[in-house]
């Protein structure tokens, strides 16, 4: 009986084992035949992304590159052998500082410029004087030492005629390194007008300028009068006064003609123009319209009155066919 359990029990072990043998083959090659799973992540699209500034630079490290040198090798009298010297880096020169090096430059010429003697002007050459003394104009132009980088020719221009009304005419040149010339045209007076004691000097065209020179009312018509000429023009560009007509000096220059010599003539708004003669009356013609028949007409009166020993204090021959003359005023 226990032969027959243990033949039993080795069968029934035996049998159990193939069984489990021929069901672990086909297990492992199921397994085996089993497509793995693929996982595949569906690629979305991210928004974009823009980079400024230097955010690149942290998103990428830059790599330092390494500085060349200059290299120099020294040969030898012995073939084959050399002495390698000391390397030189590479010395680059960015635009800052070569900027840097302009202004400096330039501001050590620029300060040297300015404090030279050789840019200062030393005297400034002017032509053209007649009346005007040079040391009044140089008083005025005030640019002796002066830079001549800082002179301005239409400020000086614009001085002098503002002081020198005589001038009609100013030019003002600068030439490096320190030399300024100035030319000048001044008025040439032909007659003189005095009110009140004020003496005003008067060119052709008419306008007004200061008498300078004591010795020039001797050369010159002298009109006398107690108010100024009527319908004075305007002034010019340069700013001079015209204190008369063009057409009123010639009638002062035609009046002095007929004059005495050495008479000064007077001028009054309601009579006009006229003399005063050396025996002590004043004779008035108005303007120097038929200026030949008033001077007959004047002849003709003082004659009479001669004859009839009279001596009158005024004649007036304003008007040709109204004559009179006055014994008092």
């Amino acid at each position: 009986m226990t032969r027959l359990r243990r033949t039993f029990s080795n069968t029934v072990a035996n049998a159990l084992t193939r069984s489990t043998q021929h069901t672990s083959t086909p297990e492992k090659r199921r397994k085996r035949q089993v497509p793995k799973r693929v996982v595949r992540l569906e690629q979305r699209s991210s928004p974009p992304v823009m980079v400024r500034g230097d955010l690149a630079g942290l998103l990428a490290p830059r790599k330092k590159r390494a500085r060349s040198r200059r290299r120099f090798d020294l040969a030898l009298g012995v073939p084959g052998a050399e002495m390698r010297l000391p390397s030189l880096p590479f010395v680059s020169v960015g635009w800052r500082l070569l900027s840097g090096l302009l202004v400096i430059g330039f501001g050590t010429l620029l300060y040297q410029a300015w404090n030279s003697p050789q840019f200062r002007v030393a005297e400034p050459q002017i032509s053209g004087l007649q009346r005007v003394g040079q040391a009044d104009v140089l008083a005025v132009m005030g640019v002796v030492g002066e830079p001549v980088f800082t002179l301005d020719a239409g400020q000086i221009k614009e001085r002098l005629l503002a002081a020198f009304p005589e001038f009609s005419s100013v030019e003002v040149g600068i030439d490096v390194p320190n030399q300024l010339t100035v030319r000048v045209v001044e008025r040439v007076p032909i007659l003189a007008w005095v009110q009140g004691g004020q003496i005003e000097m008067i060119d052709a065209d008419g306008f007004a300028f200061p008498q300078r020179n004591q010795a020039d009312l001797g050369s010159l018509v002298v009109v006398e009068s107690n108010t100024l000429p009527p319908s004075p023009g305007p002034p010019d560009q340069a700013g001079s006064i015209r204190l008369m007509p063009v057409e009123m000096v010639s009638a002062i220059l035609s009046m002095s003609a007929q004059a005495p010599p050495q008479t000064r003539l007077i001028y009054d708004p309601q009579r006009g123009l006229g003399w005063r003669e050396p025996q002590g009356w004043e004779v008035y013609f108005g303007d120097v319209r038929d200026i030949s028949i008033k001077l007959r007409v004047y002849k003709a009166i003082v004659t009479r009155l001669q004859q009839e020993a009279t001596t009158p204090v005024l004649i007036s021959v304003e008007h040709v066919d109204a004559p009179y003359y006055r014994l008092e005023r």
